[in-house]
């Protein structure tokens, strides 16, 4: 009932607009400064530049954010009184640096802190008229300067570039601004939703007018374009996940820019060549920190190392590729790259390679049912599964026949290496379109991320179990002209953004090539378009009337259930009497109605004392910040919540899987011989020990980003210290089921549960050394979940019986007694045909997986 209070009142909530979403994403408004001419620049009138009136006190409050390369000097904040006084708060000149200052009409008051750049900082100014003070706080910084404010009885104020005053504008980011009228809150304009040029405060309604604004969120749904050069001859283009670094190599040269398209580094290349000469053949491998050309068809790979600034081969390659426009992904599992489809010679191709980091060979690898040849696809791994979406060819692979586009979703299974069609659209609503060769997955919403070149480049959201995709940026309109091309995109989750790489190849050869960023996470733009004064007048009335009614209902819901729970007390009391009355107990007097006799098990195997009626669901855990996570997936946030994952590389990721698993199975931890002989098995020993040492010294220093965690040595034992807060949902697992088997709990159940819906104990990792660990799990899971599961088909408690299922389907897909109860339960709820539906998936994963028919049929269930 508590739960159902709780839905209730956040439907309430959100329909009322206090549910806050942006702290989830950059916001605010960025003044345009010295990067653009002084008309460019940017103004925030606010109020639309009409007075606020004062009778004692003023106060304006805003975050404001200091951006790198730019000079640190212009024009903030500007208050004009009716006295025509003005008050300025800007970035001002000194002798050996800039300071933050207050500006008063001639004269200027430095304010002695430094100007730190990347960080939002608190600023306020308060006007006390009677005392004519006026006082600045600057990140904590106070300070107070006197001033004639006699008469003031109105003040206006704008933000950045001022008509008839210095252009220069500091190149701040700003939001979050708030205006106290004496002593009262009157304006709270946070910057985040806006209508094209107009953000409306959250209190009034009352207008700021941006003149030549940049909204931060809006980088959220559109691509900016970070870098366009023409660029003639040879050229390759590669990525750097990593450090977000992009290199256009060419014959001679590799420029190397950063995220923002900045040049940081020019290598001349003093020897050896690529494997290949032509685009859509080239990557940077993060974990050699090389970069890598390969050549699919010969199996010729060519590593560019930047110490000696050469290739390694030796031989030129003049050969035309053969997989032009191939799909590629990289899988973190087995630390290789796969690469599908392409085209060449007048063909269309299918072919799936495998290129393992640090080796010197590409090697094809052979699939059943092979899919029709394609080029231009993108492609994903989730799991053990690479998906493909989209592309062009035909069934033959022969140019000379007519091609069309795919408009489906499609995977093969690198385990049993079989693959399959997951969706297929047969009336597509859009026109036939290429698609960038790689896509990224969300694991949250079970969608893929591609870049369809339509309207000239726009991303779009892919469902990985329904036919349904949409766009979800705005598009970016690059629809010139060309006559090959190279369409790529990125992710860096370090740094929290995608980026897409146009490399259009002209007919005389020059490649015109442009880069853009979007941000993540991704949104919707009408989740930031802000209603008018009129539509909110009239969404607020319909969101009152909506939450009327919705009291009502609840109102109407609290009496039901006061009800029937009088009901039900009446009928336990009477229920009571009953089995006061002796009788004789049999196996018979267990079984529930409507349930499977092989269900019912003896009242001593049960969990006793455990009341397991779950009628509400708590969060007990957060993986957003000091957390490792094992379970589901390999994860690892920092304390401040950034996804640090990407700075553990394999060989430091296993070692911290090593110390976690062998810690929990040994309290003294894994023998340091034992650990060598593990992760470095084919290094001599002195080799061994060193690389040991060196990674032990890495991973304490991401420890330590983490939390209250570390290493520790003690009589040749390596294990894990665990502090008190940093979260690891396999420590905190396994310390739960031992407390439970001790004290049994509602709480601790739930607890537990809500650990194994994380999924299986590193299903992406595959390593030999891993197997036992994960056998051992799934197996004590799965066995705990049964017992529990058989407790709940004894007690008939529907709800519990289905959640225990999906749970041990997490673990177990092919697990029978999931199955029968699951089915069982929705059969008695009605639901005959979804218990249907999951019964004929169930036989399909069965038939694929075990290569032979399940055997019990669905009446017997």
């Amino acid at each position: 009932m508590k739960y159902q209070l709780q839905i209730l009142l956040f439907v309430l909530l959100c329909m009322v607009g206090k549910v806050d979403a942006s702290s989830l994403y950059d916001y605010g408004l960025s003044l345009k400064s010295h990067a653009v001419a002084g008309i460019e620049r940017t103004t925030l009138y606010l109020d639309d530049n009409q007075p606020f009136s004062i009778k004692n006190d003023f106060t304006i409050s805003f975050q404001m954010y200091v951006r790198v390369n730019e000079h640190d000097f212009g024009s903030i904040l500007h208050l004009h009184t009716n006295t025509n006084q003005y008050i300025r708060f800007s970035f001002v000149a000194g002798e050996e640096r800039h300071f933050p200052a207050l500006v008063l009409n001639e004269g200027i008051v430095n304010i002695n802190s430094p100007i730190e750049r990347e960080k939002w900082l608190d600023v306020s100014l308060h006007l006390r008229l009677k005392d004519n003070v006026i006082e600045i706080d600057y990140d904590n910084k106070k300070i107070s300067a006197m001033a004639p404010l006699q008469g003031v009885k109105s003040v206006t104020a704008l933000f950045g570039q001022m008509q008839n005053y210095l252009a220069d504008v500091a190149p701040i980011n700003l939001r979050n601004i708030t205006i106290i009228q004496d002593g009262k809150q009157i304006r709270e304009w946070k910057l985040w939703k806006h209508n094209d040029n107009v953000c409306y405060d959250e209190i009034e309604r009352a207008v700021a007018r941006a003149v030549h604004p940049l909204w931060l969120i809006d980088n959220h749904i559109e691509w900016k374009l970070v870098h366009q050069a023409k660029i003639p001859g040879k050229l390759n283009v590669a990525f750097n996940a990593r450090e977000a670094l992009f290199y256009l190599v060419k014959s001679q040269s590799i420029e190397i820019l950063d995220e923002n398209g900045v040049l940081q580094n020019e290598v001349i290349v003093r020897g050896g060549y690529p494997a290949v000469e032509f685009p859509n053949h080239l990557l940077y491998d993060t974990l050699s920190n090389k970069l890598v050309s390969y050549y699919p068809k010969k199996g010729i790979i060519s590593s560019f190392s930047f110490d000696t600034e050469k290739w390694s081969n030796e031989i030129r390659n003049t050969e035309e590729a053969t997989n032009y426009n191939h799909a590629k992904t990289f899988n973190p599992a087995d630390s290789c790259f796969y690469f599908f489809g392409g085209y060449g010679f007048y063909q269309y191709r299918n072919d799936l390679y495998r290129m393992k980091s640090g080796t010197n060979k590409v090697e094809q690898i052979e699939y059943e049912r092979p899919l029709y040849p394609r080029y231009s696809a993108a492609m994903a791994l989730v799991g053990d599964e690479l998906y493909i979406f989209g592309g062009r060819g035909n069934k033959y692979g022969k140019q000379e026949l007519s091609s069309h586009y795919y408009w489906g979703l499609c995977s093969i299974n690198l385990k049993n290496k079989q693959s399959r069609i997951v969706w297929q659209q047969n009336n597509p609503k859009e026109d036939g379109t290429i698609m960038a060769s790689s896509m990224y997955f969300e694991p949250s919403d079970s969608s893929f991320y591609a870049v369809s070149t339509n309207k000239g480049g726009v991303l779009w959201k892919i469902s990985m179990k329904d036919s349904v995709y949409t766009e979800v940026s705005k598009p970016i309109y690059n629809e010139s002209t060309y006559q090959d091309c190279d369409f790529s995109l990125y992710t860096s989750p370090s740094h929290g953004k995608l980026f897409l790489v146009l490399d259009k190849i002209l007919s005389n050869h020059t490649h015109d090539v442009a880069i853009y960023a979007i941000n993540m996470p991704l949104v919707n733009e009408m989740d930031i378009r802000q209603s008018t004064v009129e539509e909110s007048a009239n969404s607020r009335w319909h969101f009152y009337t909506a939450g009327v009614l919705l009291l009502l209902a609840l109102v109407g819901l609290v009496f039901y259930r006061f009800k029937y729970s009088s009901k039900k007390k009446k009928a336990s009391a009477a229920g009571r009497i009953i089995e006061e009355t002796p009788t004789a107990t049999t196996e018979d007097s267990l079984k529930q109605p409507g349930m499977p006799e092989s269900r019912i098990i003896p009242k001593k195997e049960r969990i006793q004392d455990t009341e397991s009626v779950f009628t509400k669901t708590i969060n007990y855990y957060d993986r957003s910040r000091a957390s490792i996570s094992l379970l589901g997936c390999f994860n690892v946030r920092d304390k401040n919540g950034n996804d640090i994952t990407s700075n553990f590389t394999p060989r430091l990721k296993h070692l911290l899987i090593l110390l976690i698993l062998y810690t929990e199975k040994n309290a003294q931890g894994i023998l340091t011989s034992k650990t060598t002989e593990i992760l470095w098995p084919e290094k001599e020993e002195t080799a061994a020990r060193n690389n040991r040492n060196v990674n032990l010294r890495k991973l304490r220093v991401l420890l330590e980003s983490i939390g209250d965690m570390e290493v520790m040595i003690e009589n040749n034992f390596l294990r894990i210290k665990w502090g008190t807060n940093v979260f690891c949902d396999y420590h905190t697992l396994l310390a739960c089921t031992k407390q439970f088997e001790q004290v049994k709990s509602e709480e601790l159940l739930n607890r537990i549960l809500e650990l194994l819906l994380y999924g299986p104990l590193l299903p992406n990792t595959i390593v030999d050394w891993l197997d036992d660990f994960k056998d051992a799990y799934s197996s004590h899971s799965i066995d705990l979940l049964k017992n529990l599961l058989d407790i709940e088909i004894s007690r008939n408690h529907q709800d519990m019986i289905i959640r225990l299922a999906d749970i041990m389907f997490l673990h177990d897909p092919l697990n029978e007694e999931a199955l029968a109860a699951k089915c069982t339960v929705l059969a008695a709820q009605g639901k005959k045909g979804i218990a249907r539906n999951l019964y004929d998936r169930f036989c399909k994963e069965y038939h694929d997986s075990m290569g032979e028919s399940y055997k019990i049929p669905f009446a017997d269930l």
